[in-house]
C-alpha cells in the first residue's frame, strides 16, 4: 500500500509537524557538513637524536680503516689491525642501528602501527653485530697466537 509519486510531485513526509524535513533541506541548512574535508596526517619517525647518522659515520670509519692500510703498503700487522678496526666499527654501527630500530619500534607501538618490520630489523642487526664481534675476537686471538 505505497503511494507512487509523479515525476513533478514531492514525496509525502512520514513525520507530522516541524520534524518533517527532506534531505535537501537539511543539506541547505548546514553546508559545513557537506564541504568538510579530511586530510591525512603523514606520520614519520624523526627522533631528536638520529642514531642512523652515527651508524653511517661508524661504517665510513670502518671502511677507511680497512682500505687505507692497502694504500700505505702494509705489513701483516697493519693488515690485521685494519681488518680488526673495520669489523669492530661495523659491529658498533650494527648495534647503533639496532638501537635506532628499538626507538622506532616503540614509537610505532605508541601510535598504534605494526612494529614487525622494526623488530625484524633490530633482531637482524643484533645477530650481525654479534657475528662481527665474534670475528673481531677471532682476529685478535689469531693475532696474539700467531703474531
Amino acid at each position: 500500500m505505497s503511494k507512487e509519486v509523479g515525476p513533478h510531485g514531492q514525496p509525502e513526509s512520514l513525520f507530522v509537524g516541524h520534524v518533517s524535513k527532506t534531505v535537501s533541506e537539511i543539506q541547505n541548512e548546514s553546508p559545513i557538513i557537506s564541504h568538510q574535508q579530511i586530510e591525512p596526517i603523514s606520520l614519520k619517525y624523526s627522533p631528536i637524536v638520529n642514531l642512523r647518522i652515527y651508524s653511517f659515520f661508524a661504517i665510513v670509519i670502518g671502511l677507511l680503516a680497512g682500505i687505507v692500510p692497502w694504500w700505505i703498503g702494509p705489513s701483516e700487522f697493519e693488515f690485521f689491525c685494519g681488518n680488526i678496526l673495520c669489523f669492530f666499527s661495523f659491529a658498533i654501527a650494527l648495534f647503533i642501528d639496532a638501537s635506532y630500530y628499538k626507538g622506532k619500534s616503540d614509537w610505532e607501538l605508541s601510535i598504534g602501527q605494526s612494529n614487525s618490520k622494526s623488530t625484524i630489523g633490530m633482531i637482524f642487526n643484533n645477530i650481525l653485530g654479534i657475528i662481527f664481534t665474534g670475528i673481531v675476537v677471532l682476529l685478535l686471538y689469531l693475532m696474539t697466537e700467531f703474531g
